[in-house]
C-alpha cells in the first residue's frame, strides 16, 4: 500500500498534507540506524509532520533538524524491549540490531507499541512485517506495510488484534 491508499481512507488527513517535501535528513537517520526504513514510512514522513488515529495511535515521525530526537526516542523503545527480552517476556522478539529484530515506528497512549520486523542486512523494508506488542502482553504479527496496516484498521479489513476491538472505530479522528 501507499501514502495515497491511507489518505483515500482517512480524507481527513490530507488537510494536513505538505505540499513539499518536510526535508528530513534520511541519510542520517539510516546511517546512524544501520537500516534503510520502508518507504511508505519515508513519504508519510515527509509530508505529515504528525499522525495520530483516533486519539490513541502515534506514529513516531522526525522532525526535520530534530533527527536525533527521533533516534533518541528509538533508543528508549529498543532499550524497552531489550529489557522485556532479557527477562523472557518478549515472546521471541529482540531488538534491532538483532537479526529480524525488531525496530518501533508508532505507540499509544495505553503502552502499546507497532514494531517493524526487520529482515536483516540488505532486506527489502517493503517486505517487513508488522508487530503489535499490547499493554496486555499479546503480540500479534501482521505481513502489510505501515501504510497498508492503518488503511487496513481503519477500513475494518484488519482486526484490531492486541489492541482494544473498538479501535479505530467507524470515524476515527485523526490529527495530522
Amino acid at each position: 500500500m501507499t501514502l495515497r491508499d491511507l489518505e483515500s481512507a482517512l480524507p481527513a488527513l490530507s488537510e494536513f498534507r505538505s505540499a513539499a517535501p518536510r526535508g528530513i535528513d534520511w541519510g542520517l537517520i539510516e546511517s546512524e540506524l544501520g537500516l534503510r526504513l520502508p518507504s511508505d514510512f519515508v513519504e508519510l514522513s515527509e509530508h505529515y509532520s504528525l499522525l495520530v488515529l483516533g486519539e490513541f495511535l502515534s506514529v513516531h515521525i522526525p522532525d526535520p533538524g530534530k533527527e536525533q530526537e527521533f533516534l533518541s526516542v528509538a533508543r528508549e523503545f529498543l532499550s524497552d524491549l531489550d529489557s522485556l527480552r532479557e527477562a523472557d517476556m518478549s515472546h521471541g522478539y529482540a531488538p534491532h540490531p538483532a537479526e529480524a529484530g525488531l525496530f518501533p515506528w508508532a505507540d499509544s497512549c495505553e503502552g502499546d507499541t507497532w514494531f517493524w520486523k526487520t529482515g536483516g542486512p540488505g532486506s527489502d523494508p517493503a517486505a517487513w512485517s508488522i508487530v503489535v506488542s499490547g499493554h496486555n502482553d499479546d503480540w500479534v504479527e501482521v505481513r502489510e506495510t505501515l501504510t497498508g496496516y492503518l488503511a487496513g484498521l481503519v477500513r475494518g479489513v484488519i482486526p484490531p488484534d492486541a489492541l482494544p476491538p473498538d479501535f479505530p472505530g467507524p470515524s476515527p479522528t485523526v490529527e495530522g
